[in-house]
C-alpha cells in the first residue's frame, strides 16, 4: 500500500516536472515558426523587386533598339509645326500675336470700394413732431370720426418747428396714416393708443 502511494506520488513529480518542460519546446516552436512565415514573407516581396529590376533593366536596355527600329520602320516623332502650317514662319504670324509684343492675359477688374456716406441728420425736433401729429390722429377717430381732418391742423398750429412746405408734407401722410389705421385698427386698438399717447403728453 504504501509502495503504491510512493509511485503514484513519484508519477505526478515527474509529470509536474515535464509538463512545463513540454510547455517552453512547443512555445519555442511556435515562435520559430512565426521567425520562416516572416522570412518566407520577405522572400516573396523581395523576388517581387528583382523582378520590377530586371523588367526596368531589360526595357533600358532595349532603347537603343526601339530608337533603331523607329528610325527604320515606324518612323515616330514629336509634332511639328509643318505639319499644320506651312513652317515656322507663318506660324510666327498667326493672327492674334504680334512679333515681340508681350502677351497679355484677360483678367477682371475688381469694382472699386465705394465710400459710405452718412445722410445728413436732421433736427431732432422734427422727428419727435411728425410723430406726435400722427398720434393725435390716429387717436382722433376712437372719439369722434367727424374731426378727423381738422384735428391735425388745430393741433400742429400751436406749435410750428420747420418751414410751411414741411409741415404740409407732415400732415399729408399724418392724414394718411390716420386713414389706413381707421382701416386696419379695431375701436379697441385706437382707444389705447390714444390713452398711451395723452399719457406721454402728459409726462412732456
Amino acid at each position: 500500500m504504501g509502495t503504491f502511494g510512493f509511485g503514484t506520488l513519484g508519477k505526478l513529480v515527474m509529470v509536474g516536472i515535464m509538463a512545463p518542460a513540454f510547455y517552453l519546446v512547443i512555445s519555442q516552436g511556435a515562435a520559430e515558426r512565426a521567425r520562416v512565415e516572416a522570412v518566407e514573407r520577405s522572400i516573396v516581396q523581395a523576388r517581387k523587386e528583382i523582378r520590377d529590376l530586371e523588367t526596368e533593366f531589360d526595357t533600358r536596355a532595349n532603347l537603343a533598339q526601339l530608337e533603331r527600329w523607329n528610325g527604320d520602320v515606324l518612323a515616330l516623332a514629336s509634332p511639328r509645326a509643318e505639319q499644320y502650317v506651312g513652317g515656322e514662319h507663318q506660324l510666327a504670324s498667326l493672327p492674334g500675336r504680334t512679333e515681340g509684343g508681350n502677351v497679355a492675359l484677360a483678367y477682371v477688374v475688381p469694382a472699386a470700394p465705394m465710400e459710405y456716406i452718412p445722410a445728413p441728420t436732421e433736427p431732432a425736433a422734427a422727428p419727435v413732431t411728425t410723430p406726435a401729429v400722427a398720434t393725435s390722429v390716429a387717436a382722433t377717430p376712437a372719439v369722434s370720426p367727424r374731426a378727423t381732418t381738422p384735428a391735425p391742423a388745430a393741433r400742429a398750429a400751436p406749435r410750428p418747428t420747420g418751414p410751411v412746405q414741411t409741415a404740409a408734407v407732415a400732415h399729408a401722410k399724418a392724414r394718411a396714416v390716420a386713414m389706413l389705421d381707421r382701416t386696419l385698427l379695431s375701436d379697441s386698438t385706437l382707444g389705447d393708443l390714444s390713452r398711451s399717447a395723452r399719457r406721454e403728453a402728459t409726462l412732456r
